[in-house]
């Protein structure tokens, strides 16, 4: 029987490999897997794991580098049944620790037996685990067939109160997350999808699953961290058509080929964007030069990778007005996007309220913790059915009528500066309009006078840009209380593997 939708992804992928066995799945440094080769593997994991009491419910830890290896990891657990936990195998051994005891995980696919003996002594555990070395043999049982409602994975986001929490995303959200996301890019088996983010991010997911399942190639770049002029002659020698960075690097990207023009890789159809804000000023200058087309999305772990998404035409990048946030756009297929009040009901058009979500994006909410699950997703007062969730996300939002959702900053990102408001976006969309600076970020810091803002810019190779020049810039552009007291000049932002800022590796303000 053929997949539909609702099939979960691990089912799916295994028909592709009946489907077209031949075909490429997975091109890596380390070697090329057809999907014959990717499904017989991932037997062999969930063979093992199996074995190893690895079933519906379980968390394995998937202890594998980007790669080969990991793309067997990951269908193996999921033919095993379990789920996946997804970490940052760089991250420290206390970390890991506190991430496993976190999610009661006791199994482990590693790549050999040295590397799981690693993964025993960093983590302090007797794992359970399983080779993704071997290859099973055809007479191999077939993947399990999970239910929809069955943990698909759990991958940890930072908490405010400090503390990782670990977000548990079910087979049925998954599978129409996929499916939705595979028709709003337009894969098909031709494509040959860029896989470049970390495997702690979820976006690997979304590189991945939406390619397999359409019997594309995954193709993964070796380092992650070369910049967008280093990364094209990758993307033309393996004739890369789609791609999903964080939306600094695509910024830094649009500003290097409008300061050097050239012809981007022929076979690159579309670029998507995400995992933070980028500016409509960016954009403009990208389309205008003919690149690719650009997708623009917004979502989080909670509402499975992405929500919503916003493509502009023509006659919206006419109208953009200097250099403003790109609109959240709309919400995907099966995704429902409130703008509320405090108490709950809906904002009028044009006025500013939090972003919740709902429908079937949601994750199932904090892996063992109903407390927080509660306080994050509550009941939907607007939903047909009863006994249906939203997420409350934390962003404020607007929209004006017929308009898309447009990101006014985090709910706790607005700052009181000499008696004005400030967003912070807004201060960090002004310094982001130098073209010279390629990624910033904008905090308010204490002073003895009362809080000021202070902002952090990467530059581009080779600036002359000090700090008081900007703030000149700054001064002929917008309001004072909108330039910050204090730049720090930076070669590069401190981020996450996946595009996020990591504001505890900021420096210190530099003086004035």
């Amino acid at each position: 029987m053929s997949p539909t939708e609702t099939t979960p992804v691990p089912l799916r992928i295994a028909h592709r490999a009946e489907l077209t066995p031949e075909a490429t799945a997975v091109r890596a440094p380390e070697g090329e897997l057809t999907y014959r080769r990717l499904d017989r593997r991932a037997r062999a994991v969930a063979e093992e794991l199996r074995a190893a009491g690895a079933g519906p419910e379980d968390t394995v830890l998937l202890g594998v580098r980007r790669g080969v290896h990991w793309a067997v990891g990951l269908l193996g657990i999921w033919y095993a049944g379990a789920a996946p936990l997804l970490v940052d195998l760089d991250a420290p051994d206390e970390r890991l620790r506190t991430l496993l005891r976190a999610a009661g995980t006791r199994h482990a696919v590693a790549q050999d037996t040295y590397a799981a003996a690693m993964l025993q002594r960093r983590t302090g555990s007797e794992l359970f685990w399983a080779s993704t070395t071997t290859e099973a043999p055809t007479s191999a049982v077939r993947p399990v067939d999970v239910a929809a409602g069955s943990l698909a994975y759990v991958l940890f986001t930072s908490g405010s109160t400090g503390q990782p929490k670990p977000v548990a995303v079910g087979h049925a959200g998954l599978a129409a997350q996929v499916a939705t996301l595979a028709e709003r890019y337009g894969l098909t088996d031709q494509d040959r999808v860029l896989q470049f983010a970390a495997p702690a991010f979820d976006v690997s997911l979304e590189e991945a699953l939406p390619t397999w399942c359409t019997g594309g190639a995954a193709v993964f770049v070796k380092d992650n961290v070369l910049s967008p002029a280093e990364l094209e002659p990758f993307l033309a020698a393996e004739r890369i058509s789609v791609v999903n960075l964080p939306t600094p690097y695509w910024s830094q990207w649009a500003k290097d080929v409008e300061r050097a023009p050239r012809p981007l890789p022929s076979a690159l159809r579309r670029v998507v964007i995400g995992s933070d804000a980028g500016r409509t000023a960016d954009l403009t200058r990208w389309t205008t030069a003919g690149h690719p087309p650009v997708i623009s999305c917004y979502g989080l772990t909670e509402s499975t990778i992405t929500a919503t998404s916003y493509e502009p035409g023509p006659a919206e990048l006419a109208g953009f007005a200097g250099d403003e946030l790109i609109p959240l756009g709309e919400p995907l297929a099966g995704v429902r996007a409130y703008v509320l009040d405090e108490e709950l009901r809906e904002a009028p058009p044009g006025a500013a309220g939090e972003l919740y979500l709902a429908g079937s994006c949601l994750a199932r909410g904090y892996h063992g913790r109903p407390g927080p699950t509660s306080e994050r997703f509550v009941a939907d007062p607007f939903a047909d059915a009863p006994g249906e969730r939203m997420y409350r996300t934390g962003d404020r939002v607007t929209r004006a009528p017929g308009g898309p959702l447009v990101f006014l900053g985090r709910a706790d990102d607005q700052v009181k500066i000499r008696g004005h408001r400030v967003e912070l976006k807004e201060v960090e969309a002004a310094v982001a309009a130098h073209p010279d600076v390629v990624d910033v970020v904008a905090r308010a810091v204490t002073a003895a006078d009362g809080p000021q803002l202070a902002a952090w810019a990467a530059v581009t190779p080779g600036s002359t840009l000090t700090p008081d020049e900007l703030r000149r810039h700054l001064l002929a552009k917008v309001p004072g209380y909108l330039v910050p007291a204090v730049v720090t000049l930076m070669e590069r932002l401190p981020r996450t593997p996946g595009g996020k800022l990591d504001p505890r590796a900021l420096p210190a303000p530099a003086p004035r």
